[in-house]
């Protein structure tokens, strides 16, 4: 037992472990994690993907791979400072408790770590101004307003979306929150992000009413209305000469490809407009170990101020 509990809180341990977590984290980087098998075997060699997939590389922070060493981490800390921490208790004075905050510390740095990378949750999604998503607890999230500045040479300065939070109900719980890069919106144990902004291009179709109201519709690209017997597909931007390239089908007809500009016709439609929206992208994370790994963060920080200045007191005449 003593030479178990001699290896547990050897050094040599602790720096092997460490090395190892510093290397396999690397690789987990630059190896895509949380794909699918066939995404291995088509772009490494087969005995490589197959390894990757069956030790559970492809998602390395939640296998045995990352836990086991990481608990072992822990038990090396553990022990090391159990050990000094008693053999300082035996001293009537001068003590050093320094060492022993900035261990504990680091053990609450690796429970919060391991619940970070185990239970870590994420989800984007991409709103234009009017649009809603619904959150987990049932409550809806509106951009009300998304704002982008730019410097002077166009690099983006920063990207504000302004959002509104309704209960079940819908009436606002909260209104008019500025979610900005760096600066989230919490709502329970989501932090939603602003990590994006993208311009979308817009094909504005109008039918005139003949007999009734005039109707109106947007398409993004990728979308399709049909009205009248008559369908319209909005294929893609033209960006070298400002038009759009859309399909046009009828039931009298084979489908045709078409570039249109503002005013052209197609059939009961008038383009109204090809025009840019703004897209806002927001991301949802859900992160448990979070208040875990700050109190970890001040503990340390505690314990390093505190050795600093016993080592100024042992210096000092």
């Amino acid at each position: 037992m003593k030479k178990i509990l001699t290896w547990l809180r050897s050094m040599r341990l602790a720096i092997g472990l460490i090395v190892y977590m510093a290397v396999m984290g690397i690789l987990a980087t630059l190896v895509p994690q949380g794909r699918e098998p066939e995404f291995y075997a088509s772009r490494y060699p087969r005995l490589i993907a197959d390894l990757v997939v069956s030790s559970g590389f492809t998602s390395f922070f939640r296998s045995w791979l990352f836990i086991l060493p990481a608990f072992l981490f822990f038990a090396n800390l553990s022990a090391c400072t159990m050990t000094r921490l008693l053999n300082e208790l035996k001293k009537k004075e001068r003590r050093r408790h320094g060492p022993d905050i900035l261990h504990l510390g680091l053990m609450i740095l690796v429970v919060g770590a391991i619940m970070t990378f185990s239970g870590r949750q994420e989800g984007a999604v991409r709103l234009a101004e009017g649009d809603a998503v619904e959150l987990p607890d049932g409550r809806l999230l509106r951009l009300e307003r998304f704002e982008y500045l730019a410097y002077a040479d166009g690099r983006p300065r920063e990207w504000t979306s302004e959002v509104a939070l309704l209960n079940k109900e819908g009436k606002p719980d909260r209104a008019n929150f500025p979610i900005r890069v760096n600066a989230p919106l919490k709502v329970g144990a989501i932090s939603i992000y602003q990590v994006s902004h993208e311009v979308e291009r817009l094909l504005v179709l109008r039918m005139p009413g003949a007999e009734g109201p005039e109707v109106q519709r947007s398409l993004a690209q990728g979308e399709e209305f049909e009205a009248g017997g008559t369908s319209v597909f909005f294929m893609a931007p033209d960006d070298g000469s400002g038009k759009a390239v859309v399909r046009i089908k009828t039931r009298d007809a084979e489908p045709s490809v078409r570039k249109v500009l503002a005013g052209d016709t197609l059939g009961p439609f008038v383009v109204a407009a090809i025009e840019n929206r703004d897209i806002s992208g927001l991301e949802a994370v859900v992160d448990p170990g979070y208040p875990i790994v700050l109190a970890g963060l001040l503990l340390s920080a505690l314990g390093i101020f505190a050795t600093f200045i016993r080592k100024l007191k042992d210096v000092t005449p």
